[in-house]
């Protein structure tokens, strides 16, 4: 997914304080840690705020990255991290559902093409990842992390144990028990999968 080279060659670039080699991490990295934090905060403000902080604290502690490890391991933990950090001090947040929002916090309307699916189907489907979504935000915040790097970010169970520094066993049972309460909590909503 990145290039591991490439990020090394840019991270001791960075090192030696060019400017140039930070804006081309950023450049690589904004929009992957920012779709990350987003869905697992749910709120495009705290989203942007959080993607700034950990990019912040990824270049202060640039010196401590070990160069026998993927940069992009490093800081999706160091990100993730940093979001369920802040899931944790901010439990009892609360979001109006009656939008359609995109990642930006924008509201937008959904445009189909003539011929598309029928309207009624439309409405299923984004009821059905409206549910979804819903029910991944209830996980607990190590569940949610897990989940959003394997099906959001499409990380590979090595790639997930490496950020998350877990046993690649642990990563696939926790994977598994999430799948596990996501289709429990589905259940519990009337909503047969």
């Amino acid at each position: 997914m990145f290039d591991r080279q490439q990020d090394l060659k840019t991270i001791k670039r960075c090192k030696r304080g060019e400017e140039a080699a930070f804006a081309e991490i950023l450049g690589r990295y904004r929009g992957p840690i920012y779709n990350l934090c987003y869905r697992m905060t749910r709120n495009a403000e705290d989203a942007r705020d959080l993607g700034q902080e950990v990019f912040i604290k990824v270049f202060g502690l640039l010196d401590r990255f070990d160069e026998n490890y993927a940069f992009s391991s490093w800081l999706f933990r160091i990100a993730t991290n940093h979001c369920i950090d802040h899931l944790r001090r901010n439990r009892m947040r609360f979001m109006s559902l009656d939008g359609t929002m995109g990642p930006d916090g924008e509201e937008f309307e959904l445009q189909l093409p003539h011929g598309g699916p029928e309207p009624d189907e439309v409405l299923q489907r984004r009821q059905a990842v409206e549910l979804l979504t819903e029910v991944i935000a209830d996980l607990p915040p190590h569940y949610k992390a897990i989940t959003l790097l394997r099906h959001d970010q499409q990380l590979s169970y090595e790639e997930i144990a490496e950020i998350l520094h877990l046993p690649l066993g642990t990563v696939k049972a926790r994977i598994h028990r999430a799948r596990n309460m996501i289709q429990q909590m589905l259940k519990a909503r009337a909503y047969d999968i």
